[in-house]
């Protein structure tokens, strides 16, 4: 059966052929074959698009844009040669392979994406044959060379911040990879994701270095230039340096009339701008005091405080500085009579300073300390009894404020003469004086009359002691005993005196 050919149809493309067609008949109108072919090629780089790999009798290639269903003609061949249409232009000038019908360019252009038709028509023994040739041309822009685009010029720790890879050019999908070089030139990648936003929701001093992204597609990659992302944070907790004598619970020491530095530190971008405090008032610019010649009445609570002026944060750090004085005189010694005249007492006291000093007796060692007299006093107990005659203590005074050390000594002795005593009575015999003395010694002995009833007459005295009777027949025949008591002694030494029958 034949048909005559009056056009030809694809699904919703109709494409009519022009009337010098309509002579031509086709045996068997069901034998349409078709052909689909995808094509990927890079803009402004050479593509041929194939129609067959013979040359049709018949052909018209027809261009169809992405999105749209309109069909419109690039060239056409009736056997009279290939005419191309002013579309050939747009798409990249077209020409015609005059032994295949294939459509091709060297300079392909963007605009040349979308769907190319080529129906071809063979003349045979077995009649005409109609194909359909589809080629689905994918024009590949490759990236262009990427640019980083920052949220702000600089970043605040803490803040969130984002950067964005900028392209001018390039096909889709495009994956981007961020790297970070450090300060000491460690590179690291941040991020491979296929947007070409980055957030950084936590920015940290940790952020701060170069960066740049790689834009990648199936053509090719391009790095963009390096940028600084400078971020700003600080003050952080100063840490303040003395160079003092020493530290203590408290806090700093140093020496009386020494140099004292304090240096102030505190992380910060911008660099901090510092201001020293002295009990709550300011008294220094710079991150830096020296005191060259400290006093005591320097001694109190430092503070310094750091600034970042851009941010407007600051931070404060204080210390308390203790200044050490010695005392202005050397230490001083003495014995003394201790439990009832039985013992000694060594007494050793280093008036002034700060702290206190720290003293010793030798040659028993021991150490004490009585901070709440402002001054350093130590008090050993030494035996009476095992002490011997002429005994020297001495007692050593240590001072974290002086590189000697100083002492004072002491001796112990026994008065040379035994005791003495005298009877006196008055001019008209009203009263008599009962004398009784034991000269010397150190520390000096201790003396009291006591009556033959053993009651204690009069008052106990160092060195000396006095009774004074009134005339009375009570006295008659009385005794009187004088005790003199010395530590190095362990008996007494007494003086016994007998009153006569009649005073």
């Amino acid at each position: 059966m034949v048909q005559r050919l009056l056009m030809l149809s694809d699904f919703s493309r109709i494409v009519f052929l022009l009337p010098l067609l309509q002579g031509l008949e086709i045996s068997d109108p069901g034998r349409v074959v078709y052909r689909e072919t995808k094509i990927s090629a890079v803009v402004e780089h050479e593509v041929t698009l194939p129609c067959g790999t013979t040359l049709p009798d018949v052909y018209i290639w027809s261009f169809t844009q992405p999105g749209t269903d309109t069909i419109r003609a690039v060239v056409y061949n009736f056997g009279k040669g290939p005419k191309l249409q002013h579309l050939a232009q747009d798409l990249g000038d077209l020409d015609v392979d005059q032994n295949s019908s294939s459509l091709s360019t060297k300079n392909l252009l963007v605009a040349a994406e979308g769907l190319y038709t080529c129906q071809a028509l063979y003349d045979s023994v077995e009649g005409a044959k109609l194909y359909y040739y589809y080629v689905r041309l994918r024009v590949l822009v490759p990236v262009s060379k990427p640019f980083v685009l920052l949220s702000n010029s600089s970043a605040v720790e803490g803040l969130q911040f984002w950067m964005r890879c900028g392209l001018e050019n390039g096909t889709e999908p495009i994956t981007y990879t961020w790297e970070q070089e450090s300060r000491s030139g460690l590179v690291t990648t941040l991020a491979e994701t296929n947007s070409s936003l980055i957030n950084i929701f936590w920015v940290t001093r940790n952020h701060t270095g170069w960066y740049r992204c790689l834009a990648r597609n199936e053509v090719n990659q391009q790095y963009s230039d390096q940028i600084w992302l400078d971020v700003l944070f600080g003050p952080d907790l100063p840490q303040v340096e003395v160079t003092a004598y020493s530290t203590t619970d408290e806090g700093y020491s140093a020496l009386e009339k020494g140099s004292v530095s304090l240096i102030c530190q505190a992380s910060s971008n911008p660099s901090s701008q510092y201001s020293w405090f002295y009990n709550n008032s300011e008294i220094y610019s710079g991150p830096q005091l020296t005191i060259s010649n400290i006093l005591r009445v320097n001694a109190g609570d430092y503070s310094c405080l750091a600034q970042n002026t851009y941010l407007n944060t600051r931070s404060r750090k204080s210390i308390t500085l203790t200044v050490y004085y010695p005392p202005d005189t050397p230490p001083t010694c003495s014995i003394f009579p201790a439990n009832n005249y039985t013992d000694l007492a060594l007494y050793c006291s280093w008036e002034g300073g700060y702290p206190p000093a720290t003293l010793k007796w030798s040659p028993n060692v021991n150490e004490g300390r009585d901070k709440s007299l402002g001054f350093s006093t130590f008090t050993q107990i030494q035996s009476g009894s095992d002490t011997a005659n002429n005994s020297v203590f001495t007692c050593s005074g240590s001072y974290v404020a002086l590189n000697v050390t100083q002492s004072c000594s002491t001796r112990t002795w026994l008065p040379y003469r035994e005791p003495q005593f005298s009877a006196n009575p008055s001019q008209n015999n009203e009263y008599l004086t009962l004398s009784c003395s034991w000269e010397g010694g150190f520390p000096r002995p201790l003396l009291w009359w006591v009556s033959s009833s053993e009651d204690i007459q009069g008052t106990a005295n160092e060195s000396s002691s006095t009774l004074v009777l009134q005339s009375s027949a009570n006295y008659s025949g009385k005794t009187f005993v004088c005790h003199a008591k010395h530590p190095l002694n362990k008996e007494n030494k007494k003086c016994v005196l007998k009153l006569g029958k009649k005073i």
